[in-house]
């Protein structure tokens, strides 16, 4: 353990590991993931602050209960508000981009279909998930 510049606990990726109770690989992949964020020294060693126990522990609590990453992640972001990586803006941006690609596939599709086809869909779907679908069929009109 260490303290940066302002007094703060750091911990290098083994400490962390060990205190959580993980492999320094998973701290890794977590890292590369975008759920931990590092600070790096001038001989670019990653270092981490006590909010990166913090969110590593509880990464290991919900993995615990068998939670799924993007599940966890979401948690993440409300157990931790004030964590928001600048990373995440890039990620949301392209999360939107990839979601308004596949819209306007299911769009494209839904037009395809005969009326008769289209009644039948309607009739499978639910409430909620037919009126988000009319909603983005105004959009388009």
């Amino acid at each position: 353990m260490g303290r940066d510049l302002d007094g703060a606990e750091t911990y290098r990726i083994s400490e962390l590991a060990e205190l959580a109770g993980v492999t320094k690989r998973t701290v890794d992949y977590y890292t590369n993931l975008g759920l931990l964020k590092p600070d790096r020294s001038c001989s670019n060693y990653r270092y981490y602050d006590t909010l990166a126990l913090n969110r590593l522990q509880f990464i290991v609590a919900c993995k615990k209960q068998r939670l799924a990453l993007s599940d966890i992640k979401d948690r993440l972001e409300n157990q931790f508000p004030s964590s928001a990586l600048p990373d995440d803006i890039g990620n949301l941006a392209s999360e939107i981009d990839h979601m308004n690609q596949n819209i306007s596939g299911i769009l494209h599709r839904f037009e395809k279909l005969e009326p008769e086809e289209r009644a039948q869909l309607k009739k499978r779907l639910a409430p909620e998930k037919l009126a988000v679908l009319q909603s983005f069929m105004l959009l388009l009109s």
